[in-house]
């Protein structure tokens, strides 16, 4: 799954130039490593591993990372992975 993800996210992260993909690429880009967590909802990784990972640029890796730490979505734990909480993201869908 990651590796035909890898040459698509690479076409597209490169067309915005120094300032990163287009937002709407971005949204997507965003929308595709989000489904990867859920696919793999054990992966746990480094931004650093992550753009190795995706074949991504390290900056827009960062970049994704951090929205959906924002987001809710992922966390960060002290040894700086990136992966989704523990029990999943939605953990107070009942409070």
């Amino acid at each position: 799954m990651a590796a035909s993800f890898s040459t698509s996210c690479v076409e597209h992260a490169g067309g915005g130039g120094s300032y990163g993909p287009p937002p709407i690429f971005f949204r997507k880009l965003v929308q595709r490593i989000r489904e990867e967590f859920d696919y793999f909802p054990d992966l746990r990784l480094t931004a650093s591993e992550a753009a190795s990972f995706w074949g991504l640029d390290l900056t827009i890796c960062q970049r994704v990372l951090t929205e959906l730490l924002t987001a809710g979505f992922l966390t960060r734990d002290g040894n700086e992975r990136y992966g989704p909480p523990e029990g999943g993201p939605y953990l107070n869908l009942s409070a």
